[in-house]
Parts: C-alpha cells; structure tokens; sequence
C-alpha cells in the first residue's frame, strides 16, 4: 500500500506542475521523441514540420493522456503509443541513445522507423551498458532500433551486443553541424570544464564505493588545473576555462566560476565566445584543448585540435569506463593521452602538444585509430541521406 501510495503521489505532483496542451498533436512524417537537444534535430528537420514527444515533465498533451487510459500495459508505454498514432509519422528520431525505452518503440509500431543519434561518450557502470548487461533475454528480444548513428566503430560494436538494427558511423550531429574555425590564439591552453549543479549530489553506487564529490570531481580537477596553472606561468601561456554552464544563466556561471576560484586560488579567466554553440568556439580558438573525459574533448580531436586527455577519474575511481578512449582497451599511457594522476606525464604531454606541427599531429591521432571513437562528417551528411531517403526531398515551400 505505500508504495502505490507513494507512486500515485508521484504522478500527481508531475500532473500538477507540468504544462498542459489541451490541442490533438500535429499529424507530421516525422516525431522527435525527448525535446532534449531538439534545437539541433530541428535545423535540419523544419522543412518537414516535425512534432515533438515530451518526456521529461516539461508538457503533457491532454488529450493523448485521456486516450491512453483506454489502452492496455504501462502508462507511460501507452501514452507514447497514443502520441505516436495521433502524428502517424514515417520516422521516429531521438538524440537521447541510451533510453532503453525507445528501443521498445519499433516492436509496438513495425511500420515506423526509428533513429538514435548518440549525444555523448558513454560508460559502463552509471550508463546504459550496465542496465543492458543485467536484463532478461526476453526483455532484449524487444529491442530494435532502424538506425543507430553513433560516433565511432567501437561504440557501435558495443550497441550491437545488445540492440539489432543498423549501425552507422556518423560522430557528433553537433560538432558536425558548427563549422570548423581557423582562429587558433598562440599559446592559449583551454581547459574543458565539467562543473554542473547536480555534481554536488552524491550517487547511490559512488558512495557505496565510497567515492563522494571530493574523489569525483574536486580532487582530479585540482590536480589537473593546478597543474596547468604552473605549466602556464613557467612556459608564458594563458590558461581560460571553457565553462559547462549554459552561457545564459548568470547564477550557474556564477557558481562554476566559484568552484573554479576555491581549487586555483585567484580569478579564473572563462572563455568568452558567444552564440550558438560557444563551446566548439572556444575549442577552435585555443591553441591547445585540455580534459578530463569530456565528449568535448573527443569532439576537439575529431576537429583536428591539438588536445591532451588527462582521464584521471579512472584511477581516483577505480571505474575503467572512465579511462581514455573505452570502450577500447587503449594503454593508460599514449602520446596525448594518460589515466595516471602524475603531472610529470601532464607536462610530457604539453610540452609534446606545443611543439608537434599540425601534420605530425594528424598522423599521430590516425596512428592510434582515433576515428574509432569519434568520426568526423561535416554537414552531417550520413544524417541528411536517412532522411531523404525515409521522408523524401525537403517540401518545395519549405524555407
């Protein structure tokens, strides 16, 4: 009895505080499932008008709710179906890879074809690979996605133990999409930052391996900076943080930079690019890129930037997800690259960054495999061929 009361509570603090749309959805060739990210989908969806599925509390169309309680099964599965017949489209895309539930989607709808595109480095133990590891076959069985657009051959691998469908080596819908920029400032280190809010809330599974916020985040993030600091004050370089928070809110930036200030002991610099995507910016500015594990680090590679892996978390951690390059068994040690906390190996690496030519560069990265992490395509043209080729050429009226 508590736990239906617990969850019936739930459900009425969503339906209370959640947007209501009293209109039937639009009828449209394609749906995007999860508004997360959908601003990128829609650059290249708008000709077609495309509706989009609410999934995390932000709206909840009315009319699909009441349909769904004449259907059969979970809630939320039902509500999903409703939405999808009420648009009736061809295809169905998310940006959101690792919901198990829209692997579910194409065994209900078999006429539909559904799309992911991966929007960030995954992991093992607090990511999708885990949860996929421990379920039943039949609940496997169930799983099927069209098309899985991923950044590189070794997640694709990963994806294909556990889902069927087609995958496709496509990177990052994101750093394929904000064109590369040729304005590299001498002898300026960029460091990827990856303060957010919820850092300072503790997971279940860290703390009962005993890892807090301090061995998560603050520790590896004072050995690295302080470490650059250093390196730039000896060598006359000039060290910017490429901040995590949304360059919008005021009080985030606010807080990061706090978080920043408390580990250097002086005013950190922020990068101060602005506009759409100002973190690809602010990569292609700097002359060397810096990181723990970021999936903007990996992007900055992909790019052709000179850029340094410091994916110390793996060891403060003991989590091997964490470490450069996973799924790949990569060595911890590589010429751009390290998972050992010793910043005599931090100054190897940037001292080998600073001094290796552009083309020497290129063949060191393609001498590593890198394009199995994260391919490069411009324009996203492997995107752009699924979606003439399931919804059509782009309607003539559209603009």
């Amino acid at each position: 009895m508590f736990i239906s009361i617990k969850k019936l509570w739930r459900y009425l603090c969503y339906f209370f505080q959640t947007r209501k749309v009293w209109n039937w959805p639009q009828q449209s060739k394609v749906l995007i499932y999860d508004a997360a990210n959908s601003a990128i989908l829609t650059e290249y969806l708008k000709p077609w008008n495309p509706e989009i599925l609410h999934v995390r509390e932000e709206k909840i169309n009315m009319q699909v709710l009441l349909k769904s309680f004449f259907k059969k099964g979970r809630r939320s599965d039902s509500y999903i179906d409703c939405f999808i017949e009420k648009v009736n489209p061809c295809l169905i895309i998310t940006t959101i890879d690792n919901a198990k539930i829209f692997y579910k989607i194409s065994g209900r709808h078999p006429n539909i074809k559904t799309l992911f595109l991966q929007n960030g480095m995954r992991g093992y133990f607090e990511d999708i690979f885990k949860q996929l590891e421990n379920l039943d076959s039949d609940t496997m069985s169930t799983f099927f996605v069209d098309y899985m657009l991923v950044f590189g051959s070794a997640i694709g691998e990963k994806y294909s133990q556990y889902l069927k469908g087609r995958v496709l080596l496509a990177g990052s819908i994101k750093n394929n999409f904000v064109p590369k920029e040729n304005s590299s400032q001498p002898g300026v280190i960029a460091f990827i930052g990856h303060w957010r809010l919820d850092r300072g809330r503790k997971n279940t599974s860290d703390v009962a391996r005993g890892n807090f916020f301090e061995d998560i985040w603050t520790r590896p993030d004072t050995l690295i900076i302080q470490c650059l600091m250093r390196y730039a004050r000896e060598n006359d370089k000039r060290l910017i943080i490429i901040p995590n928070s949304d360059r919008n809110s005021s009080d985030l930036l606010s807080k990061e930079k706090d978080y920043h200030r408390e580990i250097m002991g002086i005013e950190p610099e922020f990068s101060e690019t602005s506009g759409p995507y100002p973190s690809y910016k602010a990569v292609d500015s700097a002359e060397i890129v810096v990181a723990s594990d970021s999936t903007l680090a990996y992007e900055s590679v992909a790019r052709c930037k000179k850029t340094a892996f410091f994916a110390i978390r793996a060891t403060f951690l003991e989590k091997y997800d964490h470490a450069y390059g996973w799924p790949v068994d990569f060595p911890d040690e590589g010429p751009f690259w390290t998972n050992k906390p010793d910043p005599d190996i931090f100054i190897r690496i940037l001292d080998y960054l600073f001094k290796v030519s552009d083309e020497q560069w290129k063949k060191d990265v393609d001498s590593t495999n890198f394009s199995s992490l994260m391919e490069y395509d411009p324009g996203n043209t492997i995107f752009k061929s699924i979606l003439e080729k399931e919804l059509g050429p782009p309607p003539s009226s559209a603009h």
